[in-house]
C-alpha cells in the first residue's frame, strides 16, 4: 500500500521538475516541438531503493537526455571551480 505522504511528495517534485524543464526548453526556443510532452512521473517507492524515499522517474528522448546530462556536468564543474 502506498504512503499518501510519499506519493504527495513525489507528485510535487515531479511537478516542479516539469515546470523547470518546460522553462528551460522554452528559453532555448524548444517549447513547442514534439519533445515537450510530459517527462516526469512519480512512484512512491522503488525496488532498488528503501521505503521512505519518494522517487521521480524521467522519460526523456535521447537528445534531451544528452542535453540534460551536459547541463548537469557543466553545473558540477562550475561548483568545483569555487
Amino acid at each position: 500500500m502506498r504512503d499518501p505522504e510519499l506519493v504527495s511528495c513525489a507528485q510535487r517534485a515531479a511537478a516542479e521538475l516539469e515546470r523547470a524543464w518546460a522553462h528551460w526548453r522554452a528559453a532555448r526556443g524548444r517549447g513547442g516541438d514534439a519533445g515537450a510532452e510530459s517527462v516526469a512521473s512519480y512512484v512512491a517507492h522503488s525496488i532498488d531503493h528503501p521505503w521512505g524515499r519518494p522517487r521521480v522517474v524521467l522519460g526523456l528522448d535521447a537528445e534531451d537526455a544528452r542535453e540534460l546530462a551536459s547541463l548537469l556536468q557543466k553545473q558540477e564543474v562550475g561548483e568545483h571551480a569555487w
